[in-house]
Formats: C-alpha cells, sequence, structure tokens
C-alpha cells in the first residue's frame, strides 16, 4: 500500500472510498494495488474529468456540489470511457465509488453485500443491499451501450 499524490482515477481502478488517517483522505483499490490520497474521493472524481451524470434516465453535469446532495441512482462518467457509481451519497462517510469492472455480488446481509473481483482476487464490503447493487450495475451497463 503506497501514497500515491499523483495516483490519477483511471480504468485499473475497481473501487474508491473515503479514508480516515493522517494524511490520507482516500483509499484507492486498483487491479495493481491499494493506493492512498491526500484528496478526497470527489476531488479524485473531478480529477478524471467525470463530468457526465446520469440521474433517473436524464443527463446534468455533474459537480462537487450538486454531489453532496443527489439521489442514490447517479452514474457518472467521462470522455475516456470511465464509469462509476456511488453504494450511498457520496455524502455519506461509507459511500465507495464502484468502477466498470467484471464483478460479482454475493448477498451478506440485506443491508450488507460483498463485490467479488475473481479475477484479480479482491473482494470488498460494502454497506448496501445486492438489489440496490445489482440496480445500479444494470443502469451502468445500460448507459454504457446505449449512449
Amino acid at each position: 500500500m503506497d501514497d500515491c499524490r499523483d495516483l490519477r482515477i483511471d480504468r485499473d481502478v475497481l473501487f474508491l472510498e473515503s479514508w480516515f488517517e493522517a494524511g490520507r483522505r482516500s483509499r484507492i483499490t486498483t487491479t495493481y494495488g491499494v493506493f492512498f490520497s491526500p484528496d478526497p474521493p470527489l476531488t479524485l472524481i473531478d480529477k478524471a474529468s467525470m463530468l457526465f451524470a446520469f440521474p433517473n434516465g436524464g443527463r446534468m453535469k455533474a459537480t462537487r456540489h450538486n454531489l453532496k446532495a443527489h439521489e442514490q441512482n447517479i452514474i457518472l462518467f467521462s470522455n475516456c470511457g470511465l464509469a462509476a457509481y456511488p453504494t450511498q451519497p457520496p455524502s455519506q462517510l461509507g459511500c465507495v465509488w464502484i468502477f466498470n469492472h467484471h464483478y460479482s455480488l454475493e448477498p451478506i446481509s440485506p443491508t450488507k453485500t460483498r463485490i467479488i473481483y475473481e479475477h484479480f482476487g479482491i473482494a470488498k464490503e460494502v454497506d448496501d443491499s445486492i438489489h440496490n447493487l445489482s440496480k445500479q450495475r444494470k443502469r451502468l451497463h445500460e448507459m454504457i451501450f446505449y449512449r
């Protein structure tokens, strides 16, 4: 696990989450390791130019300000093919941003799900139901293939 001040959000990111440790505000799990950043997740998302949001089938420009108060079913895209969705509203501390990679879902409880990246040998437990995560993943795939 490395500190990486210049790490960019790219196609190798599996998920992004808030982290609370001196000098570290984000934990970035990629296909090749885990890294920490002093920037919060929304700043990293802004730096990745993930500007297009698709809440409720509509399209709008996403900024840090409107991400703090939105419905859960938001999906962000960048011009270079990145796509992600949050497990909770981004203003909540337990929010994890899930990026567009192949993964399977395993229910742990009605409100907790394990996301498994079998190809990379990585798993992550998140505070969200398998039903909500499945709906978000479906929306993400629909937007990728039909936009």
